[in-house]
């Protein structure tokens, strides 16, 4: 064990980030031999078992080496699941924006009024409920890719997932002027707050652009144009960085842009499968080396509240609007329990907070990452069960 605890000192940034992979990834082939557990939760399983909870071969210190790849990984899934915000289909089913709505503004209140009511400083349960509002994109479109799921519920899944991620992180960055014991430029915290959700949109616009003038260049070639929304999405979060944005609103608004923009069709529509596998192992590994079970037991009272009320407030959301959007009840039932798993970028955003106030980041993070840990458990399964249980989902029997 001693000798193990050690070896993190000798990674370097390429070693960890390949072992961390190639764990994850008979993590994930182990959970094959099973008829209920997805993939998910091996590579969360096999992160918890080489971090600090068990093993200590891999500390949440050493990953910051790897955080660029970490960046990269959630830059990826929340370019993709940008892409899954489809105009038209809201067109045609505006009962689903209302339904979004309903869900991420019913979360948010709800979580915040009873983790405050649980003695939570309010500007703690405002933040927690903001994160609260959104849901694993990574999750939902792994175990959609892993079940060949398609149907009214996978595609509604992923549309409100889009949606409510975008709900959520404007929620997020309205917020941060009130918590924020420093700003990385001298500006008003008002001015500061609309520069960097107004400069995230033009951000992501401004990248959009960039890749139709690349894509006219390099034309229609699938090959080419992968290597073209990797390094847009690459660009985007160095530029988002030098200029104090928002990553992820930069990247899920450049997603958006190209599905509903591109009317003349320059950029090629397909899936970041084999891409997308990668930074999905990538990032629950991650998840599960930062699993903290100290951190959940000193707080388990609201983890478990936050977990229960979120979970009521999505459903009921559903609920309200599943007959304006033309689903049966059993649809509307699998579709609130396929909305189960915390997002994955959850972290990310209360690290996000850590960088304006400390304290603050940190106490959210222990209650954040305990959520993460238990809905990234229980999550995928969830989901799974969800898309099988309608029928649109085809269970594995390797």
């Amino acid at each position: 064990m001693h000798f193990l605890s050690q070896l993190n000192l000798h990674f370097n940034p390429l070693t960890l980030f390949g072992l961390i992979l190639l764990l994850g990834l008979i993590g994930g082939e182990i959970t094959r031999l099973t008829r209920f557990l997805p993939r998910i939760s091996g590579y969360i399983a096999i992160g918890f078992l080489v971090g600090p909870g068990v093993f200590n071969f891999v500390t949440p210190s050493v990953l910051i080496d790897i955080r660029i790849f970490v960046d990269i990984a959630l830059g990826l899934i929340l370019f993709d699941i940008g892409r899954q915000l489809d105009f038209k289909w809201l067109r045609h089913d505006r009962g689903l924006l209302y339904m979004s709505l309903a869900e991420s503004g019913l979360t948010f209140i709800l979580v915040f009024s009873v983790l405050f009511m649980l003695d939570l400083p309010w500007i703690s349960a405002a933040f927690a409920g903001s994160i609260a509002m959104t849901t694993s994109a990574a999750v939902i479109m792994m175990v959609s890719h892993d079940l060949s799921s398609e149907g009214p519920v996978t595609r509604r899944a992923l549309i409100i997932t889009s949606l409510n991620n975008f709900f959520g992180i404007t929620v997020f960055s309205l917020l941060i002027s009130m918590a924020r014991s420093h700003t990385p430029i001298e500006m008003n915290p008002l001015l500061y707050d609309a520069y960097r959700i107004i400069g995230s949109l033009t951000l992501g616009m401004l990248m959009f652009f960039l890749a139709k003038v690349f894509a006219y260049i390099v034309g229609k070639k699938i090959e080419n144009q992968f290597v073209l929304f990797v390094g847009i999405v690459l660009l985007t979060i160095s530029l988002a960085k030098i200029l104090y944005l928002s990553i992820m609103l930069s990247l899920l608004t450049f997603g958006v842009a190209s599905r509903n923009l591109d009317h003349k069709h320059t950029l090629l529509e397909f899936d970041f499968k084999w891409g997308a596998n990668l930074a999905f192992i990538l990032l629950f590994v991650v998840t599960g080396i930062y699993l903290n079970l100290r951190g959940f037991v000193s707080s388990v009272v609201i983890v478990m509240a936050f977990i229960f009320i979120r979970s009521f407030a999505k459903t009921i959301g559903i609920f309200l609007f599943a007959k304006k959007s033309r689903i049966t009840r059993e649809q509307a039932f699998s579709l609130s329990l396929a909305l189960t798993p915390m997002a994955g970028l959850a972290m990310g955003m209360a690290t996000t907070l850590t960088d304006f106030n400390e304290n603050l980041g940190r106490e959210l993070s222990v209650i954040i990452a305990s959520v993460v840990a238990i809905l990234h458990i229980l999550g995928p399964v969830a989901t799974q069960y969800a898309f099988l249980r309608i029928g649109e989902g085809r269970q594995r029997n390797e």
